[in-house]
């Protein structure tokens, strides 16, 4: 009996040994598999359109970029990489038509019956308030000062109703993105990255997915095809990751 339990404790010990090391080999297959995925010579013919589109949205803003870029310490081009597969997905039309019914339920009820994409890089409501509460934590009193987080009043209505409205102006937009980059280099600072594309890999699926998550869940969800260009509609999904590094390569 004690030999049988001696090799029952050796077989779940070493399958455990398996099991991780199996984890850990899919985890690194999926991030090379993402960053080498907007290296293939036909990637962009499939959202062709939508990448001009966005690229000359993102250039009109260019000078903006440029003066919030010494702040985080990262080039304008990183900064865009970052939001560009959400300006591909941004539809003005639909966002202004959409915008007044969920903002009328986020400002009444809060982001648990209404947290909505808005703006230019789609920002949802409870990804500024994340922003605004770990800016205080990481980011120096000096620069966070210069960004105004800060709201005049304290009745939660009021303070929703100002957010959604600087949500839906572009130069606040990039103040949100700037203290996130901020944020991200804070909070990942002993991560070690390979390069400056598997850094943007990094920073713009935590954009997509959240702060709350941790390295696995970004780990897989680098190598996960989790990205509709089209808001509410099927069709064919893409690599968030993929596509922000695909921006910086061909920037």
């Amino acid at each position: 009996m004690k030999t049988l339990a001696k090799m029952s404790i050796y077989v779940r010990k070493h399958y455990r040994i398996f099991l991780a090391a199996l984890m850990v080999s899919l985890l690194v297959a999926g991030f090379l598999f993402a960053r080498s995925t907007y290296a293939q010579p036909d990637f962009g013919k499939t959202f062709g359109a939508k990448a001009v589109a966005a690229k000359k949205k993102l250039n009109e803003l260019g000078p903006r970029f440029e003066l919030c870029s010494p702040i985080c310490k990262h080039s304008s081009k990183f900064m865009q990489s970052i939001v560009f597969p959400e300006v591909m997905r941004y539809n003005s039309l639909k966002d202004d038509v959409e915008t007044e019914s969920l903002r009328t339920l986020y400002v009444q009820w809060g982001q648990d019956y209404a947290n909505f994409s808005i703006g230019l890089f789609q920002m949802k409501p409870s990804f500024a308030v994340e922003v605004e509460t770990k800016a205080k934590q990481f980011i120096s009193t000096s620069i966070l000062n210069e960004f105004q987080f800060n709201y005049s009043t304290t009745d939660e209505k009021s303070i929703r109703r100002e957010r959604v409205d600087r949500l839906q102006d572009n130069e606040w937009q990039l103040i949100y993105l700037t203290a996130f980059i901020l944020i991200c280099d804070a909070q990942y600072q002993h991560k070690v990255f390979g390069s400056e594309t598997e850094r943007l890999q990094w920073y713009a699926t935590v954009y997509n997915a959240g702060f709350d998550r941790n390295d696995e869940y970004i780990s897989k969800k680098i190598g996960a095809d989790n990205f509709y260009l089209k808001q509410g509609m099927p069709g064919k999904k893409f690599k968030y990751a993929a596509l922000a590094a695909w921006y910086f390569k061909n920037k």
